[in-house]
């Protein structure tokens, strides 16, 4: 039996689809009973409704599991702490496998919410778990975020530079590595880098949009205060919005890109292409 953390967001989703195509019995960890009535029904064999700060849940979730896939919701300021007492319940239960959903080079101090990710890689190392590491870049699939604005207005809204570019990557790609990883032996001991395989600009991606949608897009750059703005109206912490912004400014001087050879070798087969992961889309909104 595997554990899913955080299995009620996207990551979680398509990770637990991606296990199920494999007949893999899963386990979820959730907060509420909706949620796990949701996930059942895509495919868990098992929820528990707890929270990933109550050590109780935790115990009561890892009890008779023997591989956990760690998922952290996305900028969160204490997900070394709630990892680390995740590995200490896992050594008293005997896991036998830990894997964890790094981020594409954690070692970038001036991204807090990478660094926090090394700081966990850290507590991995020295836990003498068997474990994996998977380090994805950012999906592709975040930019539907805008979709509206990009088919409607023929804008594709960034808080950085059109120019900056990022190894994006295909979250179906990235869910099939996870499954991949949790079935089968020989991933112990490992950290696996997943990017896509075309470092695209913004105003690249945008380009994309225009030869697919048969309209012209624009990469358009917004306002990183008025971004800050929306987010905190929309639920977001100060600490969210704040280390979003060093993020968006980080990409804006560096980019964040990587090699897609090991997503590759994973998966026995090229990692998806921007231009491909556009046309599924197109095709699954269609249906």
């Amino acid at each position: 039996m595997i554990l899913l953390t955080g299995a009620s967001g996207k990551t979680g989703k398509a990770i637990l689809s991606a296990l199920k195509q494999r007949g893999t019995l899963t386990r979820v960890l959730v907060r509420s009973a909706e949620q796990a009535s949701e996930l059942v029904n895509l495919g868990a064999a098992e929820a528990v409704i707890g929270d990933l700060r109550d050590q109780s849940s935790l115990i009561t979730a890892i009890k008779g599991c023997d591989r956990l896939y760690y998922i952290c919701p996305n900028v969160t300021p204490d997900e070394v702490q709630i990892g680390k007492t995740l590995l200490e319940i896992a050594k008293k239960e005997n896991l036998k496998h830990f894997v964890y959903h790094s981020v594409l080079h954690p070692q970038i101090e001036a991204m807090p919410h990478h660094w926090q990710k090394m700081r966990m890689e850290e507590a991995i190392f020295e836990s003498r778990l068997d474990f994996t590491i998977l380090q994805p870049c950012a999906y592709m699939q975040n930019i539907l975020a805008n979709w509206k604005s990009i088919t409607e207005t023929g804008v594709y809204p960034v808080p950085y530079a059109a120019s900056a570019r990022i190894s994006i990557v295909d979250l179906m790609d990235v869910a099939a590595a996870a499954a991949l990883v949790l079935s089968r032996q020989g991933h112990e001991n490992s950290i696996y880098e997943l990017a896509g395989p075309q470092p695209l600009s913004q105003d690249e991606v945008a380009a994309a949009f225009s030869k697919i949608l048969g309209r012209s897009v624009t990469a358009r750059v917004v306002d990183r205060s008025n971004w800050a703005e929306n987010a905190r109206k929309t639920g977001n912490s100060e600490y969210q919005v704040n280390t979003l912004l060093m993020m968006f400014e980080y990409y804006e001087k560096h980019g964040l890109i990587g090699n897609p050879n090991t997503l590759s070798r994973l998966l026995n087969q090229p990692a998806a292409t921007f231009e491909a992961f556009i046309k599924r889309h197109l095709a699954s909104s269609s249906n």
